[in-house]
């Protein structure tokens, strides 16, 4: 057991490879002067106590919790500053708390190079999330493992069973990765880790796993970097927009690549740049999926978006005729369409618009609709806002 433990400082100080330069920027800072230095009360290191990366997720740091985020970093000061004065020769379980705070705070490089030096189940569970964060899967798993074998009834074991049965998916061990997974079914304990989020992870793994097969055809390679493009568009649970976006737009760009006639991924990719704000680009994105395939209405409707976007009223109305010309089911298309009318103040056929978008099955608010409509049809009603 302590064999496997310390098995991974090794890895962890080859995988990040920054402690160095971190050392160096911590003893130009150690010239400064003692009071500079923050202090903890006596009930903030009685809170501070009773927190370890068992918490990961589960402390909501970004939105309701400014107070804990606060002690965090004020900690992290704290720590640093002390084990600068005693030049890092403080006791290991310091460097194991430090490591707990920095991974709460997602500062993953510092939370592994701080949680080099103990061995415990807490701060093995914090150095596996940071594995996985990396998506270092070979010493997450060893971490993850240790942990249980070091604690079975670990507090987070459910969190563990489902990234290990992902991780397995991954590395081809089905066998493996349906146990974890069963494991993880039959543990009542809330997790972070949503179904949702579960689903879309195992799918981009799968899809990054398909990309690695030697003589993947063409065609197939074109349609898993498509779906794996527009996936990281649409799936808030992926990451950040900024990031998420990026990354959609380079796996559409090599889609059309190997798949230069894809309709489809043109359109993507023209979503992509309107959610950016790369106008003319969406533009020639959205004209060559036109080109590339037969008339969509979804393309027609993102344009006629765009045009509004830009206060082109005569041309967002004629993409916005063509879309629901070519799908009269087209939800969104009739509720832009009736945007438009209603700006243009001609709220008769606006409501048409919207009547239209109601007997949508694809409608997903007909609620908002309906109250649109009863408030252009009796505009005094003083419940109506425009929308």
């Amino acid at each position: 057991r302590a064999r496997l433990g310390r098995s991974l400082i090794p890895a962890a100080i080859a995988f990040l490879n920054n402690s160095d330069e971190e050392n160096k920027m911590a003893a130009g800072k150690a010239s400064e002067a003692e009071e500079d230095f923050p202090t903890l009360t006596a009930q903030e290191r009685d809170t501070l106590a009773g927190i370890d990366s068992s918490l990961f997720g589960f402390q909501k740091l970004h939105e309701d919790g400014a107070r804990n985020k606060a002690l965090l970093i004020k900690a992290v000061r704290c720590y640093d500053s002390l084990i600068l004065k005693a030049e890092g020769k403080v006791e290991p379980e310091l460097f194991c708390q430090l490591g707990h705070f920095n991974l709460l705070l997602e500062d993953y490089p510092k939370g592994s190079t701080n949680h080099l030096f103990t061995h415990n189940a807490a701060f093995l569970y914090g150095l596996g999330m940071v594995y996985f964060h990396y998506n270092a899967f070979q010493w997450a798993i060893k971490a993850f493992q240790e942990v249980l074998y070091i604690d079975p009834g670990f507090s987070r074991a459910k969190e563990i069973h489902l990234r290990l049965g992902l991780m397995c998916k991954v590395n081809t061990d089905y066998e493996s990765s349906l146990k974890h997974f069963q494991l993880a079914l039959i543990d009542s304990n809330p997790c972070t880790l949503s179904k949702a989020e579960s689903k879309y992870r195992a799918a981009k793994e799968a899809y990054e796993a398909l990309l690695q097969t030697e003589d993947l055809p063409a065609r197939v390679k074109a349609t898993t970097l498509q779906q794996l493009g527009w996936m990281h568009h649409t799936v808030e649970q992926l990451g950040d927009r900024a990031t998420r976006d990026s990354f959609a737009i380079q796996c559409l760009q090599k889609s059309l690549e190997s798949d230069p006639k894809s309709g489809q991924s043109w359109y993507f990719l023209g979503r992509c740049y309107s959610s950016i704000g790369k106008v003319q680009d969406a533009f020639v994105s959205y004209r060559q999926s036109i080109d590339k395939s037969e008339a969509s209405a979804d393309t027609w409707c993102s344009i006629g978006v765009l045009y509004q976007q830009q206060n082109q009223p005569m041309d967002a109305l004629q993409a916005y005729i063509c879309a629901v010309q070519l799908d009269h089911s087209h939800a969104a298309a009739w509720m832009d369409l009736g945007t438009l009318y209603e700006s243009c103040n001609q709220p008769h056929d606006a409501i048409k618009c919207y009547i239209n978008a109601t007997r949508s099955k694809g409608c997903t608010n007909i609620a908002a609709l309906t109250h649109r409509i009863k408030c252009l049809q009796d505009p005094v009603d003083e419940g109506c806002s425009t929308m």
